[in-house]
């Protein structure tokens, strides 16, 4: 019962990440507009500054980890302050790679596949690791192109 529910989950995942590039023009202002406030209550920064990472974090993360960060229990974990967000390295290995298995967040384990994002640039992938790292509650340094090409 356990992997059919993984795969299920894996597979509405998929399909409501394949369809997020092909929404109608209303429901997808409508999800940004949401998502900006959302998003605004977390950040520091004010509503003009818009971080280059976070139209990414929208299009590829906000399905599984949530316009605030703060994932779905027991399946997809917080992008809040956790050793998994303080570790550079950790994080570009898990965007290129993705991540499967258990893995421990916070105290509460996750189970659940984060498919790889190797198919996006250096730069999309050190705006949108900088953006998690300065958003949610995080305050840490950005990352570099130069670092995940290195890492790649």
């Amino acid at each position: 019962m356990r992997q059919f529910l993984f795969y299920l989950t894996f597979i509405i995942v998929l399909v409501i990440s394949s369809c997020n590039g092909k929404n109608s023009s209303n429901n997808h202002s409508r999800e940004v507009e949401s998502s900006e406030k959302s998003s605004s209550l977390n950040d520091a920064k004010p509503e003009t500054e818009t971080h280059p990472g976070k139209t990414v974090y929208q299009k590829y993360c906000l399905t599984c980890h949530q316009a605030d960060g703060s994932g779905v229990p027991g399946m997809f974990p917080p992008l809040s302050p956790n050793e998994w967000i303080a570790d550079k390295d950790k994080m570009i290995e898990l965007m290129l790679n993705g991540q499967s298995g258990e893995i421990t967040v916070n105290g509460e384990v996750y189970n659940n596949l984060m498919p790889a994002h190797d198919f996006l640039s250096d730069q999309e992938i050190a705006d949108v690791i900088s953006y998690v790292r300065s958003s949610f509650g995080n305050d840490l340094e950005p990352v570099s192109k130069e670092k995940v090409a290195a890492a790649r």
